[in-house]
């Protein structure tokens, strides 16, 4: 099992704020930058993980 490797730059995200989708109020994923584009990962490795992106924080929670 390959392990993803979150060392890029980790967004903070405020999970509380309005529009932000229930699941990812639930599940809080994690929110990450790479150059422009952003990152959201739930989850250890490539086979099981929930990966979202877009190139917005908005987008790559959405898309999650």
């Amino acid at each position: 099992m390959e392990r993803l490797s979150l060392e890029k730059e980790t967004v903070h995200v405020d999970y509380t704020g309005e529009g932000i989708p229930e699941s990812v109020k639930n599940f809080r994923p994690n929110v990450f930058r790479d150059g422009d584009m952003y990152h959201c990962i739930l989850g250890c490795d490539q086979e099981t993980a929930v990966f979202g992106s877009g190139n917005s924080i908005e987008e790559a929670l959405l898309e999650w």
